[in-house]
């Protein structure tokens, strides 16, 4: 398998099949896996929840994105 060229191709792929790649990518990943963070990312990820707890109707389900991504084909 080349991987420059698998990237190539999945680059040249519609947006929401590219999404539909990272999503299966993603959901390869065992959860079980400890991931490690920097504390930069930390922070990052601490100021993203704060900023939902905040404001939770601002948030779009992963059904709404698809949909607004859809729309834009």
């Amino acid at each position: 398998m080349n991987l420059d060229q698998t990237l190539a191709e999945l680059t040249s792929l519609p947006i929401f099949e590219r999404l539909r790649v990272v999503e299966s990518l993603w959901d390869s990943i065992d959860a079980d896996v400890p991931v490690s963070i920097s504390p930069e990312q930390r922070i990052e990820l601490s100021r993203r929840i704060q900023a939902q707890e905040a404001n939770p109707n601002e948030l779009l389900t992963w059904d709404e994105v698809l949909d607004q991504l859809r729309s834009r084909q």
